[in-house]
């Protein structure tokens, strides 16, 4: 039998920020089946489907809760609607075998079952197989805001032609998340050169700090502005124009440029750590394709990897020959 769908406010706002600290990843997920909102269920109220990650099913209730609606939850592994559609979890196959647990009168009084889908899932959800199987899909807007006002026009159409414009709002949202999850990352090599400075003085170590924050800011911030529509180059761009501008500062400043070594390290460093991060980016954002990326990791990986290296060599050579 479809259940209710009920989200305890306090509690469940707690999750949902511990989810959003985790920038998006796999964290509380919502038992897969037919949900509905409201005081009874309606077989005649709209049927959306969404993934079963917590965060999305919650503030799709919080958009939705003064109504009476239906929600299909399918099980897309507790990741959110767009990550999943692009791995192949949020497809037609799944949406079916949900459909199929429960008898079709309550599903439907028509022939066909009429559904909504989020504008996100397209890329793994195939309309022609729902078709085939009984099933007419409408494509919904792209923000939860506009699913209100979507749900209020009838009959209900689709928004096919909606975009994601990840605007600066947008890239602010993935910001604090991506600042949390990368400055862990800068914890750990900050550590490492604290105890490396101590045995083999060379005066780096809590100065990647803020060449990591500084770096997801500028990337995050400046995203549409940056050349190329692929992350990595994205992201040395952004390196480019951090390393000219620590070279200015120092050349500004009244001790001079450091010396070859500490200058090779940063250059190295920075470079490293902007194509690390905007590869990681692409899972952050929501304007990735899922090939593309695959493509642009396995071109980029090695080049981020041997960045590191070189860091690493010459910050070891630093502190031997000193």
């Amino acid at each position: 039998m479809p259940k209710r769908l009920v989200f305890h406010a306090v509690k469940d706002s707690f999750v949902a920020l511990y989810e959003w600290f985790r920038a998006f990843r796999k964290t509380f997920s919502i038992e897969p089946g037919l949900y509905f909102i409201g005081e009874r269920y309606d077989v005649a109220a709209p049927l959306l489907v969404t993934g079963n990650y917590h965060l999305t099913v919650y503030l799709l209730w919080r958009v939705l809760r003064n109504r009476t609606v239906r929600i299909l939850v399918i099980d897309t592994d507790g990741i959110n609607v767009w990550c999943a559609s692009g791995k192949g979890r949020f497809c037609a196959r799944e949406i079916l075998r949900q459909l199929r647990r429960y008898d079709r009168r309550l599903i439907t009084r028509g022939e066909r079952i009429e559904l909504v889908l989020p504008k996100l899932s397209l890329s793994g959800v195939s309309l022609s197989e729902l078709r085939k199987n009984g099933v007419s899909p409408r494509i919904g807007p792209v923000y939860r805001r506009d699913i209100p006002a979507y749900l209020d026009t009838a009959p209900l159409a689709d928004r096919a032609t909606d975009t994601y414009r990840f605007d600066l709002r947008d890239r602010l949202f993935t910001l604090l998340p991506s600042l949390a999850q990368f400055m862990k990352f800068g914890l750990f090599v900050c550590a490492g050169l604290f105890a490396w400075d101590h045995w083999f003085a060379t005066g780096i170590h809590w100065q990647v700090l803020p060449i990591i924050a500084v770096s997801i800011v500028l990337y995050v911030v400046l995203f549409p502005l940056l050349p190329s529509r692929t992350f990595a180059i994205k992201g040395l761009s952004t390196a480019g124009l951090m390393i000219a501008g620590m070279a200015l500062l120092a050349s500004r400043n009244g001790s001079g440029i450091p010396d070859a070594s500490t200058s090779a390290f940063y250059a190295l460093f920075t470079a490293g750590a902007n194509l690390f991060f905007a590869l990681s980016y692409t899972g952050n954002s929501g304007v990735s394709n899922y090939s593309l990326v695959k493509r642009e990791i396995v071109r980029f990986l090695i080049p981020t990897i041997a960045l590191g290296v070189a860091a690493l060599v010459v910050i070891i050579v630093k502190g031997v020959m000193s």
